[in-house]
């Protein structure tokens, strides 16, 4: 058991993260309670797009972050900076193509590429990157946007 404090994670970003998780399960809600009607058709384009919206956003944290560590030089560029650069677009290209496919697959790189970005997130955290108080935070956030994902599959799967 560790002697360190629980970090304290700043209520404006709680209620603004957990505001963003009420798309996801609202229209999971609707996916559920609706579907295959055009109401639940048209919130499963929601939450597509919506996962591709939140998606890139993450990938922009990770670019002001390596914006923040490695963008402060004079002449030459640090090793390692547009290795970092276009790790930091991979959520939102990716995000970008999965919207052409079709939805169950969607729903499948969605979930996997959130997990993979909290992954990277949690790493951004014990290197220092990021505050304590984001691992917790993501972790939370991560369970209920990969859980709306998984219920909205689930619920196409046995249509």
């Amino acid at each position: 058991m560790s002697d360190k404090p629980a970090p304290i994670m700043p209520r404006s970003a709680q209620l603004l993260g957990y505001g963003g998780v009420i798309p996801f399960v609202g229209t999971s809600v609707v996916i559920w309670t609706m579907w295959p009607s055009e109401m639940g058709q048209t919130a499963l384009q929601a939450q597509l797009v919506y996962a591709a919206i939140i998606l890139s956003f993450l990938g922009g944290i990770r670019w002001g972050s390596v914006m923040q560590r490695l963008g402060h030089f004079k002449r030459r560029a640090p090793e390692g900076l547009a290795r970092e650069l276009s790790l930091s677009v991979v959520p939102p290209v990716v995000a970008w193509t999965t919207l052409f496919g079709p939805a169950e697959a969607a729903l499948v790189v969605f979930f996997l590429f959130f997990v993979a970005q909290a992954i990277s997130d949690f790493r951004a955290v014990r290197s220092g990157e990021a505050p304590d108080w984001y691992q917790p935070l993501r972790l939370q956030l991560t369970f209920f946007v990969c859980a709306a994902l998984i219920a909205s599959l689930v619920r196409l799967v046995i249509a």
